[in-house]
Formats: structure tokens, sequence, C-alpha cells
């Protein structure tokens, strides 16, 4: 048993059109093997094993955001999406001969993997909206409740689960939020402090109790290859005090802290109370959260090892609260102060470039520009270019400088603050900048 998008909608009290939005924003990831995209990619990007193409994973996606628009059915995106997946020859048991020489027997399109297909995505994109609807209300409603649909489908960990309360702001809510497993119906719900108190409830801590484990998603038949996951567990006490250890299935777990829709929140509370130092401190916790690296680092890994760019955008920092001063008092064009990079600055023609003039930044020193945005050793102005350069020492002693650009990117049809530029330079390269007046320290 699963929830239909009217169910979904009746219980989380949302409209189609969040659930619509974020999966229209995510990208497309091709895999073979449904374990070949780690949970954090999932909040980026649109993957169906073994949809090897790009047009059938656009044909799924789409007979997908066409139901929920339409507010149809399940039994309606089966009839209506298995013609066409069937007519490309995405249907049924083939054997598929890898380059390798090994012959594998695939299961391609069923009945059955569509439903899958549709349910776990209807409830990831509800499930979404809520989170960051959630996330809005913390102020008014700073606990959340974990609830489990309590049959004989639920399984008894996530029953163990019910009722749960956790602070909103607890990181057990960066690794558990629903759907925690293929047709898992579990949600959570907001509540009031004055709510917690009348229904007697108490207000756990993850605190201690959470650990991350390393666990096998199956074999690669292609390579042998055993891959493996990481997934938070949560040891929990049951409603008749037996004990389980709660954590997602392999390939879930992946944070709505790293989607788009969080990317809009943030973007949007950094807009409301621009240059507010709080609010700045809220945007820079949250998009140095591990949930949030993760999803960083697997938005990098993606864009590395696409064969071209998708125009795919993510938030990796926030500019100081006295370079905004700085900025406002030049007249420059700022946003939001929440700086974006799109896709293609990592690993399209301009990545080309700077790799093939050797002041690339590594795949590594991509991972880690969250950490290294938010402690630069300088900030200067480029009085030539208008732009505003971070720059911190790369690994191999060189500058790395990131050079922050205002209401040029378009992200979600408004101008964003984003990385124009990035590259490494010769550490006296920024000192001659700065003696001949090209650049002025902030």
């Amino acid at each position: 048993m699963a929830l239909s998008p009217i169910d979904l909608r009746a219980v989380f009290g949302l409209a189609p059109e969040q659930a619509i939005a974020y999966l229209q924003r995510k990208g497309y990831a091709i895999t073979w093997n449904w374990h070949d995209v780690q949970a954090a990619a999932h909040a980026r990007a649109f993957t169906v094993a073994k949809a090897g193409s790009l047009d059938l994973l656009q044909d799924i996606r789409n007979a997908l955001v066409d139901n929920l628009r339409a507010g149809k059915t399940e039994a309606d995106f089966l009839r209506e999406l298995t013609p066409t997946l069937q007519a490309k020859g995405w249907w049924g048991k083939q054997e598929v001969e890898h380059d390798n020489g090994v012959i594998e027997t695939v299961r391609l399109g069923t009945p059955r993997r569509l439903k899958t297909i549709y349910q776990t995505n209807a409830q990831s994109a509800f499930m979404a909206g809520r989170y960051t609807a959630m996330r809005e209300a913390i102020a008014t409603h700073p606990y959340w409740q974990y609830i489990a649909v309590l049959d004989a489908s639920t399984r008894p960990s996530h029953a163990a689960m019910h009722g749960k309360v956790f602070r909103a702001d607890d990181p057990i809510w960066d690794y558990i939020t629903p759907p925690n497993d293929y047709n898992c119906r579990c949600r959570i719900r907001a509540l009031t402090e004055e709510e917690v108190r009348a229904r007697g409830l108490t207000v756990e801590s993850s605190a201690g109790r959470l650990q991350q484990l390393l666990v096998d998603m199956g074999v690669d038949k292609r390579t042998g290859e055993v891959r493996q996951a990481q997934v938070a567990q949560i040891e929990v006490t049951g409603r008749a005090g037996k004990r389980f250890n709660f954590s997602p299935a392999p390939g879930f777990g992946s944070s709505p802290v790293a989607a788009h829709a969080m990317d809009d929140l943030l973007l949007e509370k950094a807009q409301r109370t621009l240059g507010d130092a709080a609010a700045l401190a809220e945007v820079q916790r949250v998009l140095l959260s591990p949930a949030r690296l993760q999803g960083w680092q697997a938005f990098v890994d993606g864009a590395l090892a696409a064969s071209y760019p998708q125009r795919q955008s993510m938030a990796f920092g926030v500019l100081r609260p006295q370079d905004l001063v700085f900025l406002q008092r030049i007249g420059a064009r700022v946003q939001s102060g929440v700086v974006f990079v799109e896709d293609a600055l990592i690993g399209g023609a301009k990545a080309r470039r700077h790799a093939a003039a050797a002041n690339a930044l590594s795949a590594s020193e991509w991972r880690s520009l969250p950490e290294r945005f938010a402690q630069p050793e300088r900030v200067l102005w480029d009085t030539r270019n208008r732009t505003l350069l971070y720059v911190f020492q790369a690994q191999d002693g060189r500058a790395s400088k990131v050079a922050v650009r205002f209401a040029r990117l378009d992200y979600a049809g408004q101008p964003v603050d984003d990385a124009a530029t990035v590259f490494k330079v010769a550490a006296s390269n920024i000192e001659e900048g700065i003696a001949s007046g090209m650049y002025t320290p902030v």
C-alpha cells in the first residue's frame, strides 16, 4: 500500500506546484545500477537505473510531472507511459552485453517497477515541499514528530519511530526525512511548544545516539565490485519497549537540505534580511552542515562526470556581513549575499580552458569549496571587473581565487550572486594586483 498524490496533498496540505517544481528543477543522472548514485545525489538529480539515455529519463520525469499537474492517479501514470517505453524498447527482460564481454539479463520496464518509480518520486517531491514549509515555520513550530502509518505493511523499525519528537534543528532530520525506503509512507509534522506540552510528548535528542555506518548496497555484475553506502542509524525504543536500530535504506536518506527547494528557502531568507548577520550565519550553518556538504560533493561529482553541463546551479557560500556593507557602499547590485555556482563552471568549457592552462581546481578542491570559501585568507574588490574576490591557499601552494559577481546568473527566473570564475594563480599575482590598484582590500 502506498500514498497516492491525492493522499499526499491531504496529508501535507500542499498544492502540487511545490512537488512539480521539485521534480522539474532536478538534473538527470544516467546510471546502470540503482546504487550507482548515492543518496545525496538524488536530491539534485532524477535517475532511473538502466534508463541508459537522456530521452528515456525525460520521458519518465515528464510523465510524472504531467500526472501531478493534472491530478491524475498512479494507474493513469502506468497506462499513459507504458506505450512510450515499449515503443523505445525499454520493457521486459533483455540480455545486455557490456564492454567487458559480460552478458547480463536485466529487467527494464515493468508495471511493478513503474509503480515503485511513481510512488517513491511522488512522495519525495511532496515531502521536500513539506520540509521547506516546516523549516520556514520553525520559530512558531520548533518541534518535529515522526509519523508512520501503523498497519500490517509498515516496517517494524518505522513503526518504532512513530510518535518520536525531536527539535526541528536536531541533526537527525538531515538523515531520516521520509521516504526512508521504497514505498515508505512515513511523514513528519511540525508542533508548537504548547502542543508538545498538551499531548504529554517527550522531546528526544539524537546527541550521542546518531552514528554513520558503511553498508553493502549490492554487487555490480559488470565489475564484481561490492558497492557500499553510508547510512545514518539511531537506536529507538518502540511502543512495546523493544529496541530497534532505525536507518534509511541504502540509497535513501537524501536530505532535502541538499535540494533546490532548500536553495530557494535560503535565497528568500537572505533577500528578505539582506545584510543581517544572524540570518547570514543561519544560512552559513545550513550550507556547512554534513548533509548539505554531502549534497554539494555529489553535485560536484555529477558536474565533473557529465558529458555536458545541464545548467544546474547550487548555493555553496554566503558573503561576510562586512563585505555586504562594503558592496552596498560602492553601489554593487547585490541580490542576497548567497553565492551560487553553475555546473558549467565545474565541468564545462571554461573548466576545460582552466585545465588546459593548468590552473583549474582539482576535484577535491571543488568538493571542499564551501568550507574554504567560509574562511577566506583575503577578500578583495576587483576594480576592473567589479567582482568580489575570495582568496585562499590551494593544495599546491598557489592561491585559489573565487570571483563573485552580482545579478548575472539566472536562477529559477531571478538574478542571483554567483561565482563567475574559480581558478588558481600565483600568490605574486595577487600582490601585483593590489600594488597596481586593480585589487582593493576589503
